[in-house]
């Protein structure tokens, strides 16, 4: 799967980077066209709070990716930053979704000046991605990694599909690894509760 590495400036700043643009409609797309076939003709809520034969869109929470739980309540509490004490592969997300949500990735974004990790390894269910070398981004202070494909579909995760996000730690510290993308959520209390 082809990608690109970016300055972050530029993905999510005034220059509204074309490739992200293009990404992120091509996974929501296939997000929301996978809903609809989920949830049995279910369409996008007009407004913030969905309805019966409804469903939100919004942005990946990080307790939305706390551990591996596919009920209503997150097990434990996750944060995008994680200090790493050792070197090697080592996991960055482990969770699987929710019964009520679907995640859908675009890329990732790494918010730190310093890169300790030096490649990336996605698995969405059963289908394993090829290993990403992200080396180069150590030319940006802060950056984003955008996946690029045809339709977006593959990148789409649905209830109770195991999601697992590796990384290859070349240095110790702390690293923040944020993912660029959406959920979609049928039930509105997933969303409003603080977790």
């Amino acid at each position: 799967m082809p990608f690109i590495i970016a300055p972050l400036e530029d993905v999510k700043g005034l220059n509204n980077y074309p490739e992200y643009i293009a990404a992120l409609r091509a996974v929501q797309d296939a997000a929301i066209s996978r809903g609809q076939q989920t949830w049995g003709n279910s369409q996008v809520a007009g407004g913030l709070i969905p309805r019966d034969k409804q469903f939100g869109v919004g942005p990946f929470r990080k307790n939305d990716m706390a551990g591996d739980t596919t009920d209503s309540t997150p097990s434990g509490s996750y944060t995008f930053r994680i200090n790493y004490t050792t070197t090697g592969w080592r996991d960055i997300f482990r969770y699987t979704v929710r019964n009520d949500m679907i995640h859908a990735f675009a890329g990732f974004l790494i918010t730190d000046n310093g890169l300790n990790i030096m490649q990336l390894r996605l698995e969405i269910g059963s289908r394993l991605f090829p290993i990403w070398d992200i080396q180069e981004a150590q030319r940006y202070d802060k950056f984003a990694i955008i996946l690029k494909t045809d339709q977006g579909a593959e990148l789409v995760a649905e209830p109770k599909t195991r999601i697992l996000l590796r990384g290859y730690v070349e240095a110790t510290g702390i690293q923040r690894v944020v993912p660029l993308g959406l959920q979609l959520f049928r039930v509105a209390d997933s969303v409003l509760t603080e977790t």
